[in-house]
């Protein structure tokens, strides 16, 4: 009997094929949808979890750039304040920083500069002066070369490292190019050692030295010596993060002699916090994704009902004809449920195939377009829970869908359906 019937069903679908087609497409794309976005939606978190995880342990130190009204005058950071805060026993490593730009990053001097920018024209670029650990610490890779060992850091030796475009623009695409060559910078004269790779935007278009280079050679100790722009401390894990923020401001406080918090002339700024409430955005978007998506599941079962009331229409003199002969209410009723079920089934399995396929598709595609930055870590993330989902739901809603018009037409007389017109 269940053989009979679905052969039945799948007859009714194939005699109104554009009519059956059109109701599944609803579903198809639904499911397709769901899947796509589950999927897609899982890549971006895992992405930025990946990304924002290497930054979770991290805290930025920087001055007040104004002075705090009522208060002392405010101090900047300096040398001393970041050898104390190395010292201190939740901080695994730390960078001192002093940054500023130039517009002296290429001039005629280069020969190789000449050759890119003609005329008086200068190369802008933003210069920052650091120690060995910025790697580390920054967690920044190179694209060729090298960076400044410890040494020369130590004693502020005259190298650079070029962020992707300040050497794009001064020895080409090739990042190998540079390296070894010269470079002028103010009045002084650099070898460029390494290319950083691309991180997008302004940290992209950037010198880096070492700091007793920066500060004797561009900036001048008219910066103030031992001023430091920033320090970037990593703590020993994310679970020591807010016990060194606390001993960090401990230690600055008693170096500037403050002791009234709100008279503070530095800021503490934990990173792990900001990761988190991001985090939590990023999963509760991408939760709600897959939600906005089934609405057109919904939409599709409003489409199933609709077709099969009008088959139930359609065919109510063959109804009538099956029941004449003998067909019980119960062989009617799954006879038109099958066929609700059948048209939602098919229309998921094709929305399956097709999610799925484009899924493994852009696997397939990505690593070939040669992403970087947030892309070179992204992949969708096919799982079997969501296109099982996504399925039995068209499952149920074909049910639940023809479950009406199937009872509608169980319910009928034999007598009236025969004289319908």
């Amino acid at each position: 009997m269940l053989r009979e019937t679905l052969v039945i069903a799948l007859r009714g679908l194939r005699s109104h094929k554009m009519r059956s087609a059109l109701t599944m497409l609803g579903l198809i794309i639904g499911v397709a949808a769901v899947i796509l976005l589950t999927a897609f939606g899982q890549g971006v978190a895992g992405s930025v979890n990946s990304a924002v995880s290497t930054v979770a342990n991290s805290i930025t130190v920087v001055p007040k750039l104004s002075p705090i009204p009522g208060g002392p005058a405010a101090k900047p950071l300096t040398d001393a304040d970041s050898q104390a805060i190395s010292k201190l026993s939740n901080v695994a490593m730390l960078v001192p920083s002093v940054t500023g730009a130039t517009t002296g990053a290429a001039g005629q001097q280069n020969v190789a500069v000449v050759a890119s920018y003609k005329g008086n024209q200068y190369l802008s670029a933003s210069v920052t002066g650091t120690t060995s650990n910025y790697p580390a610490v920054r967690q920044i890779t190179l694209a060729g070369g090298k960076f400044f060992d410890p040494e020369q850091s130590r004693t502020g030796a005259k190298v650079a490292v070029l962020g992707p475009l300040v050497a794009k623009a001064l020895y080409g695409p090739d990042p190998n190019a540079a390296i070894g060559k010269p470079l002028r910078l103010v009045h002084a004269n650099f070898t460029v050692i390494g290319v950083l790779q691309s991180y997008g935007a302004s940290s992209d278009n950037i010198i880096v030295m070492p700091i007793g280079a920066a500060r004797s050679s561009v900036f001048g100790y008219g910066y103030g010596g031992n001023e430091l722009s920033s320090i970037v401390v990593q703590a020993t894990s994310t679970q020591t993060v807010k016990a060194a923020e606390a001993q960090i401001t401990q230690v600055l406080s008693t170096n500037h002699h403050i002791a009234d918090p709100q008279y503070n002339d530095f800021q503490v700024q934990d990173l792990g916090s900001r990761v988190a409430t991001f985090t939590s955005l990023i999963t509760l978007i991408t939760n709600f994704v897959p939600v906005i998506a089934a609405i057109s599941l919904l939409v599709g079962g409003i489409g199933v009902l609709n077709i099969m009331l009008v088959s139930v229409t359609d065919r109510t003199r063959e109804i009538g004809t099956r029941k004449a002969i003998g067909a019980s209410d119960s062989a009617i009723l799954s006879q038109f449920v099958l066929e609700a079920i059948t048209l939602a089934g098919l229309g998921g399995l094709i929305g399956v195939v097709i999610g799925v396929g484009l899924i493994l598709l852009t696997k397939l595609v990505l690593p070939l377009l040669g992403t970087s930055g947030f892309l070179s870590s992204f992949s969708p993330v096919l799982s079997t829970s969501p296109i099982a989902v996504a399925f039995f739901i068209s499952l149920a809603i074909g049910l639940v869908a023809g479950g009406y018009p199937a009872w509608r037409a169980a319910q009928l007389n034999p007598i009236e359906a025969l004289r319908y017109e």
